[in-house]
């Protein structure tokens, strides 16, 4: 196995990724309740139509490991703030408010 393939496959089985497998059911139910738009959902932001019907919302949300939140809660919470900022720039938008969320272990 080369250096590379050994990365991809370190990279795949990272905690970091399987995380994000989580995005795919979430995206789903996106796109069954809000249909096309005429932006596509990002990779740093989902698209959503305005009330007035006018333009688009951008929505960021930055899930956080735990471990990483347990011991410097701080800094995770300032972290998640600028990469949602840096997402909404990203995608040539303008922040308008900072969502809370709340993340679990498990469905239950």
């Amino acid at each position: 196995m080369t250096e590379l393939h050994r990365l991809i496959e370190a990279l795949r089985t990272s905690r970091g990724f399987a995380h994000k497998r989580d995005i795919a059911a979430v995206l789903g139910r996106l796109q069954s309740t809000t249909g096309h738009t005429a932006v596509p959902n990002g990779d740093d932001c989902a698209v959503l139509p305005d009330a007035a019907g006018d333009g688009h919302l951008l929505f960021a949300i930055e899930g956080l490991m735990a471990d990483f939140v347990e011991a410097m809660p701080w800094f995770a919470g300032y972290s998640a703030v600028m990469v949602n900022l840096s997402d909404i720039a990203a995608m040539g938008g303008r922040p308008l408010a900072v969502v809370d969320a709340l993340w679990s272990a498990n469905e239950a």
